[in-house]
C-alpha cells in the first residue's frame, strides 16, 4: 500500500487511518522511524509481549548459584557516599 501525506510547517505528518489500523497504532501510541539512506520505514513501537521478551532466554544458562558466577565478591546493600 502506498499512501501519500504532507509535511506541515512544524514538520509533522498525519498517519492515515488505514496505515494506523494496519500497524495497530492507537491515538497517542508510539511509532518508530527506521531510516536507511533516503528510505524511511514506519513501524509500531508497541511494548513486547512476555513471550517476545522471553524468546531469547535460556534457562540452562541462568541456573547456577551466584557464587558459581563470581558474584560472591559483589557488594551487598548500598554503600554510603
Amino acid at each position: 500500500m502506498n499512501v501519500q501525506a504532507k509535511v506541515t510547517v512544524k514538520g509533522q505528518v498525519t498517519i492515515p487511518v488505514k496505515v494506523r489500523e494496519l500497524l495497530g497504532v492507537k491515538d497517542g501510541g508510539p511509532v518508530v522511524f527506521h531510516t536507511e539512506g533516503e528510505t524511511v520505514t514506519l513501524v509500531s513501537a508497541k511494548k513486547p509481549t512476555l513471550t517476545e521478551l522471553l524468546a531469547g532466554f535460556d534457562p540452562a544458562r541462568h541456573r547456577h548459584a551466584p557464587e558459581e558466577r563470581g558474584w560472591d565478591d559483589a557488594p551487598v546493600g548500598r554503600e554510603k557516599l
